[in-house]
């Protein structure tokens, strides 16, 4: 999903004094997994809970656990994607075998799927259902134009692109609630402001320290401010809305940044920890069917949803995720590695001989 642990390197020279490389930081891959355990907290969290303390660990879950998606993008534009076809095809063949394999469990389990909804599962890179691997593929085909478009501008021109950016995609939304995309900041636009700011980060702020009590000190302000926010929609509606804590908001954006940067700081090398990192992708995109399993085959943890202790539950239910699936990942690429590597590879050569056909046609013409 993620780029290699090497900055995207351009043929410029203005380009390439101010890229550095960067080898794999396990600080890094240990925030892809922090985020992981996070974004399942905050995904399974009750937001029309009834028990007012289950209400407020809402709110600071999300407050917390939403800025995971962010800093994936942001680790994608640090390190720079390349694009890469048959990467490309190899992440495809992983969306495959999960989506399949998760429509195959639906019907196991007797749920009705509408017609829409098969063909999310058929097709997980034009549907909704896989909307972060949708917008990634997206993002992994434009990476090209926006690596281009970086090393062109100066850094002052895309400084003010970012904020800019920032302020007509984020800065309405957080404070008028007007999201001019409609989407809750789950979309491409999202996805390659996010990616330029870690492309600034990478480029222009590769060898600079930021002292991390000041990181960590930031954060927990804008944390507090957000949680409180959040928490005065709640006494005033009623429901726990966290529009505060909404991935487009300036609140998310800016503690996602200061996660990273705390993250950055720490550099260490460990092979468990950069081997879990690498499931990453296939265990966020088999949740949800982890969690249909763990509910028919284990147990039925939602109905403990009325209990004081509920949100905690969650919390291991989120370890427990990441557990079965990083497992059941490392069986799928110890089982499938190699027919899938041969599948790509014909494909990929099959697709090339057609490419080759056709430009030479357009010349001889």
């Amino acid at each position: 999903m993620e780029s290699s642990g090497h900055c995207t390197e351009s043929t410029e020279g203005k380009y390439m004094e101010k890229t550095v490389k960067k080898g794999r930081n396990s600080s890094i891959e240990l925030l892809r997994i922090v985020c992981l355990v996070m974004i399942f907290w905050m995904h399974a969290a009750d937001s029309g809970v009834a028990n007012g303390i289950g209400a407020w660990i809402d709110i600071a879950v999300a407050v917390i656990g939403n800025i995971g998606v962010s800093c994936f993008i942001l680790i994608s534009g640090y390190y720079g994607i390349r694009l890469d076809v048959k990467k490309m095809m190899h992440l495809e063949c992983m969306l495959l075998f999960y989506s399949w394999t998760g429509l195959l469990f639906q019907y196991v389990w007797g749920n009705a799927l509408g017609g829409e909804e098969v063909l999310s599962y058929l097709l997980p890179v034009i549907g909704k259902r896989s909307w972060y691997f949708t917008c990634y593929f997206a993002l992994a085909f434009l990476s090209p134009f926006l690596n281009e478009m970086v090393e062109k501008l100066s850094e002052a021109h895309f400084r003010q692109l970012l904020i800019t950016m920032l302020v007509i995609f984020s800065g309405v939304t957080t404070f008028f609630f007007f999201d001019i995309n409609s989407d809750g900041g789950k979309g491409i636009t999202q996805m390659v402001m996010l990616y330029l700011i870690g492309r600034y980060i990478g480029v222009y702020r590769a060898d600079r320290q930021y002292n991390t009590a000041k990181l960590a000190g930031w954060f927990a302000l804008l944390a507090g401010v957000n949680f409180c926010l959040n928490g005065a929609l709640y006494v005033v509606t009623g429901t726990v809305q966290n529009r505060f804590a909404r991935d487009n908001t300036l609140f998310t954006i800016f503690e996602a940044i200061l996660v990273f940067l705390i993250f950055r700081n720490h550099h260490f090398e460990n092979a468990f920890v950069n081997r879990l990192a690498k499931h990453v992708p296939a265990v966020f995109l088999f949740e949800w069917t982890l969690r249909g399993f763990i509910s028919h085959y284990m147990f039925d943890y939602v109905a403990r949803s009325g209990e004081n202790t509920y949100e905690f539950l969650l919390l291991g239910i989120a370890l427990l995720l990441v557990v079965m699936g990083s497992v059941i990942d490392w069986a799928r690429v110890t089982l499938f590695h190699v027919p899938e590597a041969w599948c790509v590879e014909h494909i990929y050569r099959l697709g090339d001989r057609c490419v080759q056909k056709i430009k030479s046609k357009k010349i001889a013409k």
